[in-house]
């Protein structure tokens, strides 16, 4: 079942690529894929995977409840904090951990991580896609598109 999952997502994760680089073509080639960082790009591919109540809409909510139980899967020990290798497991269940590295969000450089420190941790999707500030990526700001320009002023509810 793990390698099923895996599979959905590295499958999710082209999609949306695919989507990403037809909004280049509507935008005049520029997507946020054409200056992210690995990392960036990474968490604008797996940015799908977090919409939990798959209503098409992903909110900052859903990513901290998503990164919040993966969070939870690999403490161990149940103290609060991660460890780097504690880390290691939400790599396994997620690659978005493989590129956003535990470095990454070890705010405090002590070598463990608190669930604030990963959920506080400002998510590059949100930074490059989110055009509205909403804190809301809808179909269209995933693709590339101003949810402005495609509103028609439609409310998300």
């Amino acid at each position: 079942m793990a390698a099923t999952t895996m599979r959905q997502r590295i499958g999710i994760g082209l999609a949306l690529a695919v989507i990403l680089g037809a909004g280049a073509c509507s935008t005049g080639g520029k997507t946020p894929f054409a200056s992210a960082s690995a990392t960036q790009k990474q968490f604008l591919r797996a940015a799908v995977t977090w919409d939990l109540n798959k209503n098409g809409d992903v909110t900052c909510e859903e990513w901290k409840a998503y990164v919040g139980g993966l969070f939870q899967e690999a403490d161990a020990n149940r103290d609060g904090t991660l460890t780097p290798d504690e880390f290691t497991v939400m790599a396994h269940r997620d690659r978005l951990f493989e590129t956003a590295r535990f470095t990454y969000f070890d705010a405090r450089g002590d070598g463990r991580l608190s669930l604030a420190e990963v959920t506080n941790k400002p998510n590059p999707a949100f930074r490059l896609l989110d055009s509205d500030g909403d804190c809301r990526l809808t179909p269209e700001e995933r693709a590339g598109r101003s949810a402005r320009a495609h509103s028609h002023g439609n409310s998300h509810g």
